[in-house]
């Protein structure tokens, strides 16, 4: 079974106090135990409403897991609650040991699922996890005889998870999901019934060599599939995709004084754009759309338009208002002509900069952030944004003691963690229609 599955129910038998208990052991003497009752069923009402909030490039959404949670729960469900929603879901739930402990195998696990680890944060990684096993124990088994089954094989795995990358490669190369789809390629590819697995072997090799040649000699690879209409390629992967202005019209509001000021010269007319292709293969949309979408919707939409980006050095979450390009005039040429050029843009409302002590609290895993709307609009450089992240709405008690409403932020399994997935352009998501028949749909009225 995948990890990810085994270390939830691990976990979430603990908390809910599910886990087999010996004679001489007491349900009722966990302290950790609190999820039961309704607070379980509200915890999972938190984790459905916080679905829409997760974009579409996040594949399935995690559903309800008090009602769910012995009904099919997918694996890819599980991963997406247990490494990101339920660090900031469980805070102020569960007792601060076991919160803190529970966030350092998140901080972990993070770092060990992405597609490229620098060798300093697999070392990092080596000495959390480490430091979250060796907790775990003194935390629940406490050395009890009678809590011997509470270390089940998948605690000690991930202690080994830094050691097994070294040795072999990332684990997201051997990987259940991706042992189960190599698999299953290979015996679509299968046409003889006599000797398969002979045959099977053959394949295998046939496709290691394929691949290597690739890897030496990358332009025999197939070639990219072509852009939809009207599509603008920026270069180094970012595509504007439709839908775009029908006119050009001058920015209003707090828009054109952030446009006038990155300008720095009156803010021209523009037309707006609605979407953009990252090289991660991620689409980032905008509030000019989803906002007009969203009345048009037969279900909830998911929210695909809060982003990661780089803004002078630090990373920074932003909500994509638009996105557009700039004309700009440049200096003359020889013979006198004024020249023009564009400069590809995102007018971004921002959020604030996560909250210093609850980030350092939860090991960098849970980036709480307010969001300032019109307050504080920037317009940066599009190729600054590196990916689509969730921005899901709560209201914690901060370190501080301050209680108000916030944003934490989620981010892909798998994409490089903030350091403080690919849909088709056109291809609806579970929960979500198609952009071109809401467009459409709009268009016509």
């Amino acid at each position: 079974m995948h990890l990810a599955g085994l270390l939830s129910d691990l976990l979430l038998s603990l908390w809910r106090g599910t886990m087999d208990c010996a004679a001489s052991d007491n349900v009722d003497s966990w302290e950790w135990r609190v999820m039961h009752g309704d607070v379980w069923e509200a915890h999972g009402a938190a984790v459905a409403a916080a679905g829409i909030y997760l974009p579409g490039s996040f594949d399935r959404r995690p559903r309800n897991i008090a009602e769910k949670i012995n009904t099919g729960y997918k694996t890819w469900e599980f991963q997406l609650y247990l490494f990101g929603l339920a660090p900031a879901l469980t805070y102020g739930l569960l007792p601060e040991p076991y919160w803190l402990n529970y966030c350092r195998l998140v901080a972990g696990f993070r770092i060990i699922c992405q597609h490229r680890i620098a060798r300093s944060d697999l070392q990092r990684a080596q000495i959390i996890l480490g430091e979250w096993e060796l907790e775990f124990e003194e935390l629940y088994y406490q050395r009890r005889q009678d809590r011997i089954h509470f270390i089940r094989p998948c605690a000690h795995q991930v202690n080994h998870l830094v050691t097994e990358a070294i040795q072999k490669g990332l684990p997201v190369c051997y990987a259940q999901w991706t042992m189960e789809r190599t698999i299953g390629n290979l015996g679509q590819e299968i046409r003889q019934p006599s000797e398969p697995y002979a045959n099977l072997s053959r394949e295998g090799v046939r496709r290691s060599q394929v691949n290597a040649l690739k890897a030496m000699l990358p332009e025999l690879d197939e070639p990219p599939e072509s852009f939809p209409a009207g599509a603008v390629d920026l270069g180094d992967g970012y595509v504007l995709l439709r839908k775009r202005d029908r006119r050009s019209a001058y920015p209003q509001g707090a828009e054109k004084h952030a446009i006038t000021l990155f300008l720095n010269e009156p803010a021209p007319k523009i037309f707006k754009w609605a979407r953009l292709k990252l090289p991660n293969g991620q689409i980032a949309r905008s509030h000019w759309r989803e906002s007009l979408k969203s009345m048009h919707a037969t279900k909830p939409l998911r929210v695909s338009r809060n982003v990661k980006f780089s803004l002078d050095g630090v990373i920074r979450f932003g909500e994509v208002r638009y996105f557009t390009q700039l004309a700009t005039e440049t200096v003359g040429n020889d013979i006198g002509e004024t020249e023009w050029s564009f400069i590809n843009v995102a007018v971004i409302s921002l959020f604030s900069r996560p909250d210093n002590e609850l980030l350092e609290l939860s090991s960098h895993v849970v980036a709480s952030c307010a969001y300032y709307g019109d307050d504080d609009i920037r317009v940066i450089d599009i190729k600054s944004i590196t990916d689509v992240v969730a921005m899901v709405p709560h209201r914690p008690r901060l370190p501080s003691g301050a209680v108000e409403d916030r944003f934490f932020m989620v981010e892909k399994p798998g994409l490089d963690v903030a350091s403080f997935g690919i849909l088709p352009v056109d291809d609806a998501v579970e929960g979500e229609e198609s952009d071109n028949d809401l467009d459409d749909a709009m268009d016509r009225q």
